[in-house]
């Protein structure tokens, strides 16, 4: 197992208010935490290796309680994938699994761009934009944590303006499911500039009150990031098609 440097510094991390995740738990199993996603999205921790307790102790200098207690919360998320009697793995998507992951995510997404109540509150839209915003200096710092989180924030808040929870939260748990499909776009430079050009895209179109073009901005948003899973991690002939 590559050994990571731990990053438990969360200095200038945008707000995380719309996103729960993790905010109770000890500081020192969220600095676990967050390691493990940013060695995930460095590509340190690839899809289905193991998480051997003992590497993540020494890799992350934290004890055996704390780790474990970071492979739950990342379990709980569907980040990681436990085993019985076996431990942990990163989750790994085969090309159908994949494919029906993504699917799924549209309808969802689909779904909750349908229910916004058009035009927006002007609130509400500040609130996106400032999100946007803050991904945007996000990208710009380099800081994949804070990448990472304000990503979220952005889908929290934009999927939020469904007003629909039960839509909202599948999308936020799926988000997760899909970390580990959607992680190596986040140290891309092509991919990050994708993202920021589509967030700018997907605020406007709220402002503009265009349905339409939301609804294609939604199922777009996901392309990059699956392409490149699918090069890095899929063979030649299992490509999803």
């Amino acid at each position: 197992m590559t050994t990571a440097t731990p990053r438990r510094s969360r200095r200038n991390a945008p707000p995380i208010d719309d996103d729960r995740n993790h905010t109770e738990l000890p500081p020192a199993v969220v600095a676990v935490i967050e390691a493990i996603e940013v060695d995930i999205i460095r590509g340190h921790l690839l899809p289905s290796v193991w998480l051997i307790e003992d590497h993540l102790m020494e890799d992350y200098d934290a004890k055996r309680h704390v780790v474990r207690a970071a492979l739950s919360e990342l379990g709980r998320l569907g980040v990681v994938v436990k085993q019985p009697h076996r431990g942990a793995r990163v989750r790994r998507f085969e090309a159908e699994s994949l494919a029906r992951l993504h699917h799924f995510r549209n309808i969802l997404h689909v779904s909750a761009v349908d229910a916004f109540p058009l035009p927006v509150a002007p609130d509400r839209l500040d609130r996106l934009r400032l999100a946007a915003a803050e991904h945007a200096e996000a990208v710009d710092s380099g800081d994949l944590i804070r990448i990472h989180r304000a990503n979220m924030v952005f889908h929290r808040r934009f999927y939020g303006l469904c007003d629909n929870p039960y839509i909202s939260e599948s999308i936020r748990l799926h988000d997760w499911i899909s970390f580990p499909a959607r992680a190596y776009g986040m140290s891309d430079e092509t991919s990050l500039r994708v993202a920021k050009e589509e967030h700018h895209a997907m605020v406007e179109a709220v402002a503009a009150q265009d349905r339409a073009l939301l609804r294609d901005l939604a199922c777009r948003h996901t392309v990059n990031a699956r392409n490149l899973y699918e090069q890095k991690f899929l063979l030649k002939g299992d490509r999803v098609r």
